[in-house]
């Protein structure tokens, strides 16, 4: 079975410094065509994550100014982890049980990457696939 880490490496990080603007980060996000990015502090530490959802709630919805508005004061904070070492069935359990679209993989405390709902779905369809070919041609002594 395949290991999160061999999901994440065909995913690339991209990560937003603290005090960045809503107007540069909404960019950002937009330029490399993602829905969430993870907040990070000088130092590399991991603060928060920044989403679409928290644009619209937090941010417009509020009547913030998108280029006074820094992302630390509307950032997601309370975040959902999943170690490298779990099985991507077990990051599938955790989302839908905290009903979110990405999940945060670390690696002793440090960020690796974030798979969304749809890398574990696509993931598990094609694990099915292969398991259903599998027994298939054992049946049929192929």
């Amino acid at each position: 079975m395949k290991s999160l880490i061999e999901i994440l490496t065909s995913k690339a990080l991209y990560t937003v410094k603290s005090g960045t603007s809503i107007f540069d980060v909404v960019n950002y996000m937009a330029e490399h065509n993602i829905g969430l990015v993870p907040i990070l502090s000088e130092d590399g530490k991991l603060l928060g994550v920044f989403s679409e959802r928290d644009l619209v709630r937090r941010v417009i919805a509020k009547g913030l100014d998108l280029k006074t508005t820094i992302v630390n004061d509307v950032m997601t904070k309370d975040l959902v982890l999943a170690n490298i070492k779990e099985t991507h069935q077990h990051c599938l359990i955790k989302m839908k049980e905290k009903g979110i679209r990405h999940i945060l993989i670390i690696d002793e405390s440090k960020l690796v990457g974030i798979l969304s709902i749809r890398d574990l779905l696509e993931f598990d369809l094609k694990d099915h696939k292969e398991t259903i070919e599998v027994l298939h041609n054992y049946i049929y002594a192929r």
